[in-house]
Formats: structure tokens, C-alpha cells, sequence
């Protein structure tokens, strides 16, 4: 499941219910929290993280010239994925690189970023997510743009999809700002879905519920019973699929092999 929920680290109230978050919990230092309780942010989350016992955790932190590496030291210390806002280039990372072994995300939300992403590659890198108000400001282009029966939004969605697919990394969809409007995102997370995307952002466990439901893993029983199927006896017939390689492979990659 790859569906996160945004969690600011100032909010203690949140903090304390991050473990029974059926989810991804997305613990944010960065936008949401309020300049003068970043500081308080980082305390909030570092003492969390010193007890919780949840595995499916994803820090958010600032930017690197805006703190994000002095959080990244302190946060070091713990084994959960960092994701980095407003990277442009890999060179930037470098000093990332040296401070932490951790898994890193990184918000794709510059023009630069999004129209080059087959460069950002490094073993550390796994998952990249579509910022895309930013990168509509960073394209000079009208939020009003993101509508469903806009052509150029799914360009972007498509693009993005398939350039993550081709460097291996995983690609999470966009945040729904509109988050009393649960019709509009349940539609923009089957298109997303549809494209490929792996699960998306959301703000409140309404919008999380939907995702979830939505974003479903294929069934791997099911899955195990074709790849098991086809390694004894080849190329087979079941419920009027015919089993050959290609869906053979298709099989073991949901099984992860």
C-alpha cells in the first residue's frame, strides 16, 4: 500500500493517533507547518520516532537550503525513508548521500526535475511524487488548468508515470487540496491509478479510505496459482485467459519476483 496521509509535526493532537493510521503516515516538516514551529516540528517528530512502533513512515523534510539537511542529521538516526522537496538535479544530493544511508523520495515539483527525470537515478532513490501546483507555478500555468477534461494534465500524469517506470522508481500521485470534494478525488485516483501511479497523497482519512480502496494490490493467491501453473506445465487456459509468457511474467512481477 502506498497511500500516505499528510501528518504536520507541530499538530500533536495527529501525532498521537499515528498509529492507528491504515496507511502510510507522511510525518511533515516542510509545507503545513508553520515557520516559527519547525523547530517544535522536528522535536515533535524526533520523539515520536523514538517510540512508535508503526513501520509505514515517510519523513517530509524542508528544503535542503532551508534546513532539510540539519533535519536529515538529526533524523539519521532513524531507519524511515526521507522525502526531499524541490530538487532540481542530482548533484544536489551529493552531500545527502554522505549523511544518510536511508531510503530517499523525492518531490518532483521543479521544471527542471520533472523534464529530466531519467537523470535522478541512484540506488539510494526509490520513490518520486508529482507535485504538481509547484510545477504549475514553475511552468507559469493556472491551477485552474488541473480539471479532469483538460488534456494537458493527463499529458503530465502519462509522462510522469512512464518515466518513473523506466527508471525503476515508484510514482505517487498528486495531492487533492479539495478535500471535501471526495467524488472529484475518487476520480482523479482511478485516472491516476489507470496511468500507473502506485497510490497518491491525501489530507484526511476520508480521502485515505477512498485511496485505499482504489489503489488494491492484485490478488496474490490468484497469482501464485498462474506462475505455479505455467512453471509445471507451459502455456495454459483459465477463466478465458490464455496464460502464455508475457502474462506468465506479469503474474510474477505482482508477486514480486
Amino acid at each position: 500500500m502506498s497511500n500516505y496521509i499528510m501528518i504536520s509535526g507541530h499538530n500533536e493532537k495527529h501525532l498521537s493517533k499515528v498509529s492507528q493510521i491504515n496507511g502510510v503516515v507522511m510525518l511533515n516538516l516542510e509545507d503545513g507547518v508553520p515557520k516559527d514551529k519547525k523547530q517544535i516540528a522536528l522535536n515533535n517528530i524526533t520523539n515520536l520516532l523514538k517510540t512508535t512502533t508503526k513501520k509505514e513512515i515517510v519523513i517530509r523534510v524542508n528544503a535542503l537550503d532551508e534546513n532539510g539537511l540539519e533535519e536529515i542529521k538529526q533524523l539519521n538516526q532513524f531507519n524511515f525513508p526521507i522525502r526531499i522537496p524541490k530538487i532540481n538535479n542530482l548533484d544536489e544530493l551529493n552531500e545527502v548521500f554522505n549523511i544518510t544511508n536511508n531510503e530517499i523520495h523525492l518531490s518532483i515539483e521543479t521544471k527542471e526535475a520533472f523534464f529530466n527525470i531519467d537523470k535522478l537515478v541512484h540506488p539510494q532513490i526509490t520513490t518520486f511524487y508529482l507535485g504538481v501546483l509547484d510545477l504549475f507555478d514553475e511552468l507559469k500555468l493556472n491551477h485552474n488548468l488541473i480539471k479532469i477534461d483538460n488534456q494537458m494534465i493527463h499529458k503530465i500524469l502519462i509522462d510522469f508515470s512512464l518515466k518513473c517506470r523506466y527508471i525503476d522508481v515508484t510514482p505517487i500521485g498528486f495531492v487533492y487540496q479539495q478535500y471535501k470534494d471526495l467524488d472529484g478525488f475518487q476520480k482523479w485516483c482511478e485516472i491516476q491509478k489507470d496511468y500507473g501511479f502506485e497510490g497518491v497523497g491525501c489530507i484526511t482519512p476520508k480521502q485515505l479510505e477512498i485511496a485505499n480502496k482504489i489503489f488494491i494490490k492484485e490478488n496474490k493467491e490468484y497469482a501464485k496459482l498462474i506462475v505455479e501453473r505455467f512453471e509445471k506445465e507451459g502455456p495454459f487456459t483459465i477463466d478465458g485467459l490464455y496464460v502464455d509468457e508475457p502474462i506468465y511474467k506479469n503474474y510474477k512481477m505482482i508477486l514480486g519476483e
